[in-house]
């Protein structure tokens, strides 16, 4: 059970707000849904109820039979009934993050709120029969430095994917820029590493993070992300080189530019 991790709950006469947090009590048709979580949808003032979902499953429930819940404690609980899924790719905090993306009541949730409930789920889950809670708790980190080790080249890849769709300050262009370091640290004379490097738009991607004055760039420069990408730069061998090469051919062709306006600027 999860007693350990629900917050203290609060009983309601009145029906909840769209997008709060819910535990299902009381049900007597419907009793194995007792101890669900979920999240509003709306209320159906005609009918008196409420539209929740739970699980990804829409369900019409009488305000009585809800509570108010901990946000961290539904999405532990929604976390637990994607661990106990068969099937491969459940070992990493990242893989349970984009599970969850797919469930409109999650949508919106971040991968360290996914972090953090992955350990609050390993210190008070019992493990379950098969193992998959437990390994689902199992740190993202762990999980990449499998999948690196196993194919690097196709893991760069990966990382240059997420760091394109990354926002600029996240938690998330960080971390994939300080593993794109590791790698290409260990793996940098690996001519399919570097392939997967230039094919892929690396040194283009790493050029307009580290040139891109948009978003919350000020983080990227605080938390590190900035200095990483300037360590790849410097990177002996053919990835520093390829790095390096395409960041003073683009920052020959903004010189050219800038001098082509000062140009046009001159007086008679």
């Amino acid at each position: 059970t999860l007693g350990v991790v629900v917050a203290q709950l609060q009983g309601m006469e009145s029906p909840p707000a769209k997008g709060a947090a819910v535990v299902l009590h009381s049900l007597v048709g419907r009793a194995e849904l007792n101890g669900k979580h979920g999240v509003v949808k709306m209320f159906d003032a005609s009918r008196g109820r409420v539209a929740v979902t739970v699980e990804g499953k829409g369900l019409s429930v009488r305000p009585e039979n809800l509570a108010l819940a901990d946000r961290e404690a539904s999405l532990v609980a929604a976390l637990q009934a994607l661990c106990v899924a068969p099937g491969p790719g459940w070992h990493s905090a990242k893989e349970l993050h984009s599970r969850l993306l797919q469930q409109s009541e999650w949508a919106g949730v971040s991968l360290q709120e996914v972090k953090r409930g992955c350990t609050v789920l390993a210190q008070s889950a019992p493990p379950a029969a098969n193992g998959t809670v437990a390994d689902a708790a199992a740190s993202e980190t762990e999980a990449a430095e499998a999948g690196a080790a196993a194919d690097p080249a196709a893991r760069v890849a990966t990382l240059l994917e997420v760091l394109r769709a990354s926002r600029a300050g996240s938690e998330e262009r960080r971390a994939a820029v300080e593993e794109l370091l590791a790698l290409l640290k260990a793996h940098g004379s690996s001519r399919s590493v570097v392939n997967a490097l230039v094919d892929g738009e690396g040194p283009q991607t790493l050029y307009a993070i580290e040139n891109s004055m948009q978003g919350d760039w000020h983080t990227d420069a605080r938390n590190g992300t900035l200095t990483r990408i300037g360590e790849i730069v410097r990177l002996s061998g053919p990835v520093g080189l390829a790095v390096s090469r395409y960041r003073a051919m683009s920052t020959r062709k903004v010189e050219a530019a800038v001098a082509g306006m000062h140009d046009g600027c001159e007086h008679d």
